[in-house]
Parts: C-alpha cells; structure tokens; sequence
C-alpha cells in the first residue's frame, strides 16, 4: 500500500509484536518554554481520562509531567509558548544521487603526473526540515482586512495570538502546535567542478603533490538536522515557498588549493654538496616537509529581527548596494560586510507582506591560509643506529583563521565581525603551535 512505491530496493523482514497498556502521550515542549496546552489538547486529555473511580486498572496519572499554561511575553516582547512536535511525512521516499565525471591523465617531462578532472552530482528527494503547521496566507490576509496592524503578525503571535487576547483568531490551521518539525523529501542538490591534480614524483629528494578545485555546491537545504555555523535557522523562511531557499549550499566552498611536498636537503654524506667533514655532520640529513591549504570562504546567512513575511520565522533582509558605509570599532576582525548608517542601512528591513530579496547564502566568510611543517634532522651514530630530531609547527606564520562574522542585523556590535576563530581538529587553538620530538631507531 501507499501513494509511492519503491521497487528497487527491497530485503526480507522479520516482524515480532506485543502489546502492553496504552502509554499516555507526552507532546514535547519546545525548548524556550514548556508545553502549553490548548483548547484542542485540554479536549484531547479529557476525553481520555475515566469517567469513574471503578476501572479495571490504574490510569496512567497526569500529574507526573503536568502541562501547565505558559503562554507570556519574553524580554523583546514577542508571545512565547506552545508545543513543537517531531514529525516524519507519511509519504517519505527513498532520497538519491546521480554523478558523472570526465577526466585526461597525462604525463609531463621531469617525473609530471597532470590530471584534469570535470566532476558533476545531482541529489533529488533529499531530506529537509519544514515548518508542518506554518501560518497560512489566507489566514494572515483576513487579519489584514480585519485591521490587525502587520507589526502584530509576527512569530509566534501567528500561533498563539487569539489565546493571548491580541488576536481575533490565529493564523494557522492548528493551534495546538507552534510550528512542527516536518521531515520530508522536498530538498535537492546539485554540483559541478572541476579538479586538477599535479604530482611530481619523488626525484632528487624532492616529491610535490598540488590538488586545486574550483567548485559550486547549490541546493535548497543542505542538512536537516545541524545547520551550518552562522546559519541559525532550522526552518526555512516560508515552509510554503521553497523557491527562496535555493542558493550557495552551506559547505560550498568555491576555490581550495593543497600542496603537499617532502624535500631531503642535498647535503652531507650521500650527496652532491657538503659531503665530507664537519660540515657534513652539520647541514646533513635534514629533510623539510609539510602541508600547505589555501581555501575561500563558507557562505552563510544574513537574518533581521523582524518576521515581515509573516511565516513565523525571521526573515532575510533587503540589500541596498548604495547604502552608506558604518564606522568600525575594530577593522582586524571586520571579515563580513558594513551594516552601513541608520539612515542608510545596507541591509534594511523589507517591508511588512514580503520577505527580503537577499538571497539564501549571499556573503561568504574568511577564507583559510594555513601552513603546516616539519623539519627533521636524522643522525647517525652507528651502522644500525640513528637518532631522529623532528620540529613540528602548525599555522607556521601564525595567521589568525577567523570564523564566520556576525550576521543579525539587530546586532550592530557584532555584525560583520568575527569574534571566534577556527580550531584544530583537536580541539586546541588555531594560533601557531610547535612541538618537539626525538626518536632512537635501531
């Protein structure tokens, strides 16, 4: 049964059931504030509570986790409160991927490997997280026309305003949920690059590997479940238009180059220079080797504080290229860009009945230029035995990695300014680090 089957893929199922007594729901709260029932859920409860003492088993008591009401104003003045339930469409398929490529391999004098490669991906029903029980249109423009002021249709009064006493009736089709995680297959993707690959192959003591890409990652969502950093929003601005949403995918990164290299230095004993004497000892046996990355930017999001779009969520603003430039407090760590004066703000707010037209993932982030080296020197003491001095460095020139800038435009202190940097995978600093280390082999 169902509306979309899937035949190719299938595997033999073993199935074991057993029933217990009913469990009492539990709705999930949403994390600012807990659960909050409504007309729809005190129906729900009451119709399942015994209409007597006498009963063949206990009832599951309400009392342990009570639903208490909730419904306030936070600190901004935005109407908080309501329940925020995990669904999964009914309808889910199976999500896939489609890649081609097309590549030269050719040998070049003086121990060259160049390769050149064209790379291509298309992914089609991918996951994604939508608002199930956004505000509805219709709804938002008969409060219009009843004289709702649009400043009012905002967040969650859209959900809750009617309980609240500040609207006539609510703008969606079900109050007793403020929104709902709706997993379903409306996400796509696609990717084309190209990638170029040079190799020198070990001569002379010298071997270089150099990998450039120059690439472009587009979809309309591009993880269900953790959004990228600086992407703070797990909806999408308008669950009931998804077009807007289509943009620079959140690890789209347009150019990386990475060069790897080892190079035995031509001195002391076995070599063409300083091969004999004191100086052998001295200037030989050292090798220097090492990663080089440079790499653009991640792309990320710019929100306001405002939901214009009346969908429930902040919206995007409008971008004014011709806005007048803001003095910065610190131009170091300015990587994004100038919020620009009051009077001439480059990213204002749109104007309440619509979203902003800056696109999803418009600016980018700093970019990476990360050197990581190793000089090594290797003596030997005897026949058999070697002594093995290594020098590790990472971020040899100490270059500070910034990490994404602030991108709420209702933070002027912040935005466009990067107050973090990338870490190590390690979880240490991304300042320079340099260790020693010695090695006895025999």
């Amino acid at each position: 049964m169902g509306s979309f089957p899937e035949w190719q893929n299938f595997h033999s199922r073993w199935l074991w059931h057993f029933s217990r007594p009913p469990i009492w729901p539990v709705a999930r709260a949403n994390a600012r504030q807990p659960a909050v029932p409504t007309n729809f859920l005190r129906a729900f409860l009451r119709r399942r509570r015994p209409r007597s003492s006498v009963s063949a088993r206990p009832s599951p008591s309400l009392t342990a986790t009570p639903i208490v009401p909730d419904f306030g104003f936070n600190a901004s003045g935005m109407l908080q409160g309501g329940i925020l339930p995990f669904i999964i469409d009914p309808h889910l398929r199976m999500p896939y991927s489609q890649g081609w490529n097309f590549g030269v391999q050719r040998e070049l004098p003086g121990s060259l490997l160049l390769e050149v490669n064209y790379v291509g991906s298309r992914g089609t029903r991918l996951l994604r997280v939508v608002d199930g029980n956004p505000p509805q249109p219709a709804l938002v423009s008969q409060l219009i026309a009843d004289g709702v002021p649009p400043q009012l249709l905002q967040f969650d009064a859209l959900y809750l305003g009617a309980e609240e006493g500040i609207l006539p009736f609510d703008a969606v089709n079900n109050n007793a949920f403020l929104h709902a995680e709706l997993f379903n297959n409306t996400a796509s993707s696609v990717y084309h690059a190209l990638q170029a690959n040079i190799t020198k192959r070990m001569s002379n003591g010298l071997a270089v590997q150099a990998a450039y890409t120059l690439s472009h990652a587009i979809d309309n969502s591009s993880d269900p479940l953790t959004p990228a950093t600086g992407n703070n929003q797990g909806f999408p601005r308008d669950s009931l238009n998804l077009t807007a949403e289509r943009g620079n995918s959140d690890f789209d990164v347009r150019q990386r180059l990475t060069i790897n290299y080892s190079w035995d230095l031509p001195f002391g004993r076995g070599h063409a220079h300083l091969a004999e004497g004191l100086a052998s000892g001295i200037f030989g046996g050292w090798e220097v080797a090492g990663i080089t990355t440079f790499s653009g930017g991640l792309p990320y999001d710019i929100f306001t504080a405002t939901d214009t779009a009346h969908t429930g969520q902040p919206q995007r603003p409008d971008f004014n290229p011709v806005g007048v430039p803001a003095p910065v407090s610190n131009p170091l760590t300015q990587t994004g860009p100038n919020l620009g004066m009051s009077s001439a703000l480059f990213f204002p707010d749109a104007p309440f009945g619509r979203g902003g037209d800056l696109g999803r993932n418009h600016f980018r982030g700093p970019g990476i230029n990360n050197w990581d080296t190793v000089l090594q020197k290797t003596v030997s003491l005897t026949e058999r035995v070697n002594l093995q001095f290594r020098a590790e460095t990472y971020n040899l020139f100490n270059r500070v990695q910034f990490g994404q800038p602030g991108n709420l435009t209702s933070d002027p202190g912040t935005f466009g300014q990067s107050t973090s940097e990338v870490r190590r995978a390690d979880d240490t600093s991304g300042a320079r680090q340099i260790q020693f280390g010695m090695k006895l082999q025999f």
